[in-house]
């Protein structure tokens, strides 16, 4: 399953998959606006987690650091750039 998250200048896309010992993975990437990703992240620990939903918050809170990490590595364009 997966979801999409609001996050600092993009988005951040998070997937889960149950394991066969019955534990949840989960995976994040960072989706700035202009459509460039980073690669998958994966928020799992070895043990996994007991529940998908335990999964997606891991999956969100990686995420949005990856999101303020970004933000604070981009220079904006001068305004006057945009006109």
């Amino acid at each position: 399953m997966s979801l999409t998250v609001h996050a600092e200048r993009g988005w951040v896309d998070v997937r889960t998959k149950r394991r066969r010992d019955k534990r949840w993975d989960c995976e994040c990437r960072f989706v700035s606006p202009n459509g460039n990703c980073s690669s998958w992240v994966s928020a799992a620990s070895a043990e996994g987690y007991v529940s998908r939903d335990l999964a997606f918050s891991a999956g969100i809170l990686l995420g949005r650091e990856l999101a303020a990490r970004y933000a604070a590595r981009v220079q904006l364009a001068p305004p006057s750039m945009y006109q």
